[in-house]
């Protein structure tokens, strides 16, 4: 039966569980978020020579078996290197009912070591994109950019969303919800006008370059950040400081990785989840914000209390070098309807809540 329109919420993918709808390892409701659920690397995983769609109807097995250049098993740890492309099958596996389907993108601490993933299913080219009623497994393509990263099976470098049918807010129901929910704030805690933020359906948020410390750009070095578990590196091995530029704005350089937040400080009603968009072409020529998802209640605070949280935004210019200045926009958040509210919000003891502490950028929690 088709559940009310929204993306579903922790207890409706409880229950997607229960009836064998999605089938993972026996841990698999410990990795269950507000709205979404953690997705983990089997054993099996190869290397490719180049990024890669099947065609439609083609099983994403036959393209491994005519591209890939070798097979290495992740039952112990692995390296990958920075700058290959690699194909993984995914753990769980889907038996969909024909009314639900999902998205995926990568997990915050994924995005800000840059770190790119791109789920696919069989028969499907589109990246990202869970078909309504698909059956099969899933696999993930990986691209290491700026770092070699150790993984093995079990690891979690993205997550997915399930919904019946989405309902993304347009720019007059956004305005409507602006109205009745404080959506943005200012860092002393003071509320803004979120209409004057809004356009074409989302926030349209600009970037931080007035705070003692305003972003990190990623360092060559031939250290490698383990994502297993228990395993949290020196982050100044991989990352240098930005400080607060003197004149208001910094010289980002082409094919360079950064991390940045944003003025506004975001607040996230729990009945509501945010796609950040990766790249928005009236801001400038580049990506920001590899992971894409921000569960209902960041920045909310359990009792509602809540003056918001920044973003934080990975950022790598596209074929020139950019001169960004403070306040400039950066990103554009879309909000959309949850089916039903999560029992636990993001920021809720028990929930696993990284980053709804943070008041500038932050670097992966897979680095001190």
């Amino acid at each position: 039966m088709d559940p009310q329109p929204g993306a579903l919420s922790a207890e409706q993918i409880h229950a997607l569980i229960d009836s064998g709808a999605l089938i993972g390892s026996g841990d698999i409701k410990q990795r269950i978020q507000p709205c979404s659920l953690d997705l983990t690397l089997g054993v099996e995983l190869w290397r490719m020579p180049a990024s890669v769609l099947p065609l439609a109807g083609e099983p994403v097995a036959d393209v491994i078996a005519h591209y890939a250049r070798s097979k290495v098993d992740l039952s112990t740890p692995q390296t990958l290197a920075r700058g290959n492309v690699y194909m993984a099958r995914i753990a769980e596996c889907c038996a969909l009912p024909a009314w639900l389907g999902g998205y995926t993108n990568n997990k915050s601490s994924i995005g800000r070591i840059d770190m790119q993933t791109r789920t696919l299913c069989d028969g499907s080219p589109r990246y990202d994109k869970i078909p309504r009623g698909y059956k099969g497994d899933l696999y993930l393509e990986i691209t290491p950019r700026s770092f070699d990263v150790e993984v093995q099976a079990g690891s979690s470098l993205n997550q997915a969303i399930f919904y019946g049918r989405r309902q993304v807010l347009d720019t007059d129901a956004l305005e409507a919800l602006a109205r009745n929910e404080l959506l943005a704030f200012r860092r002393d805690g003071q509320a803004l006008h979120a209409d004057s933020l809004i356009i074409d359906g989302g926030l349209l948020l600009g970037v931080d370059l007035d705070q003692p410390l305003v972003g990190y750009v990623a360092r060559n070095t031939t250290e490698a950040i383990s994502l297993i578990s228990g395993q949290v590196k020196d982050g100044s091995e991989f990352f240098e400081p930005i400080p607060r530029p003197r004149q208001g704005r910094l010289l980002l350089r082409r094919g360079h990785f950064y991390v940045f937040s944003t003025r506004e400080f975001v607040r996230i009603p729990p009945e509501y989840a945010v796609e950040m968009l990766p790249h928005e072409t009236s801001a400038g020529e580049f990506r920001a914000h590899y992971a894409g998802f921000f569960d209902p209640g960041f920045g909310w605070s359990p009792a509602g209390a809540g003056t918001g949280t920044p973003a934080v935004l990975e950022v790598r210019p596209y074929d020139d070098d950019i001169i960004l200045r403070d306040g400039q926009p950066i990103c554009k958040m879309a909000f959309e309807r949850m089916a039903a509210k999560p029992a636990q919000p993001y920021g809720t003891r028990g929930v696993g809540s990284h980053y709804n502490e943070q008041r500038g950028p932050r670097l992966s929690r897979f680095l001190q």
